[in-house]
């Protein structure tokens, strides 16, 4: 991977940035950092099939709308309904990206959060979580679920708060890894009966992007993201890689708020109004960068195909997901009157999956 100068330079200082929250927290951070931690090793999981496919094709739905609970309803009745996913019963385990303890599209919108948990339980759960970690220099999570208003919808419905750095890990060997060999994952993850991945839309000054394959950096121990191993050139490759840890059965991406330039933390934001869902993670990454080239406004995404963006590219390979936007069917609708540009938008990311 490329870096330009001034990347180089913000990434070789990575460890200045650290001082706040090792001052903050030394033992804890520094011990993340600097040690592994103790864990079982464990198989990698079969990556399971998409329970929505149809007719040869990973459908992603896009809806529209101001109030999340009846947008992610529609959303997951257009892709066959919350019955697919075999929910009652099970423990339920909610991955929102809550980086900090900014608001969206830092962070995942906690209505969504909500929605979903609320959903779950409704659909018969015998437990839902709702689980992150956050960036290393902005830990604690358990302060950041807190300011972000998730840890308050998800106790609403009576869903369990993790901060995953303060619980257990297991350790991966995966055979098809190259770039991310052995790295240790959240244990409460990686048992979770099913895990629903909840990622915020956003551009990522270093990742390119920051969706679906990216928001399981949370997952994983301090130590091994890639932000720690700057100097590897290979973020993409650890991004899809560590996703050979866990396979989430559904995921509903945020995109209520967008990042549209800048990012992870801060940058330019649009108000879209949307939400996207999929069992195909990678579908899901494919949609949300077609979208977020649509505002032309971050270089790294313009030109070229999207499948060839190296995240996508390396979890395609590993049989993560589709492989082309070609095999996708955008299903969408709105569930309050849309302007024109959701049409719009909507036709340009067609037309851009399908583009050679």
């Amino acid at each position: 991977m490329a870096f330009s100068r001034r990347e180089l330079f913000n990434n070789a200082g990575f460890g200045l940035l650290l001082l706040p929250a090792l001052i903050r927290s030394p033992r804890n951070i520094l011990s993340h950092l600097l040690f592994d931690p103790t864990g079982p090793l464990v198989a990698p999981k079969p990556i399971p099939e998409n329970p929505f496919m149809r007719t040869g094709k990973s459908p992603v739905a896009i809806v529209y709308g101001k109030d999340p609970r009846r947008m992610l309803q529609r959303a997951i009745d257009l892709l066959g309904g919350i019955d697919r996913l075999g929910v009652r019963g099970k423990r339920i385990l909610l991955k929102p990206n809550v980086l900090n303890d900014r608001p969206p599209p830092s962070t995942t919108n906690p209505k969504v959060v909500g929605a979903m948990a609320e959903m779950a339980k409704a659909s018969g759960a015998a437990e839902v979580v709702v689980a992150d970690g956050s960036g290393i220099i902005r830990l604690p999570t358990s302060a950041n679920m807190t300011s972000t208003g998730i840890r308050a919808v998800a106790e609403t419905v009576g869903a369990r708060v993790l901060a995953l750095e303060d619980e257990p890990w297991v350790r991966l060997e995966p055979p098809q890894a190259k770039a991310l060999t052995q790295f240790y994952f959240s244990r409460p993850v990686y048992e979770a009966d099913i895990v629903i991945n909840m990622p915020v839309i956003k551009t990522h000054r270093f990742a390119e992007f920051s969706c679906s394959l990216k928001n399981f950096v949370g997952a994983l121990h301090p130590r091994y993201r890639p932000s720690v191993t700057f100097w590897t050139g290979d973020w993409h490759e650890r991004i899809a890689e560590l996703n050979l840890a866990v396979h989430p059965t559904l995921t509903v991406a945020d995109g209520t708020t967008t990042m549209i330039e800048g990012g992870p933390t801060s940058g330019t934001a649009a108000q879209t109004d949307l939400l996207l869902c999929s069992g195909d993670r990678v579908a899901i990454d494919l949609v949300a960068i077609a979208l977020l080239r649509s505002f032309g406004t971050w270089p790294k995404l313009q030109g070229g195909r999207i499948e060839d963006q190296r995240q996508i590219k390396r979890a395609a390979a590993l049989g993560l997901g589709v492989g082309s936007g070609r095999d996708i069917e955008v299903v969408s609708e709105a569930v309050d009157p849309a302007p024109p540009a959701f049409i719009q938008l909507v036709e340009h990311i067609r037309r851009d999956l399908h583009s050679e």
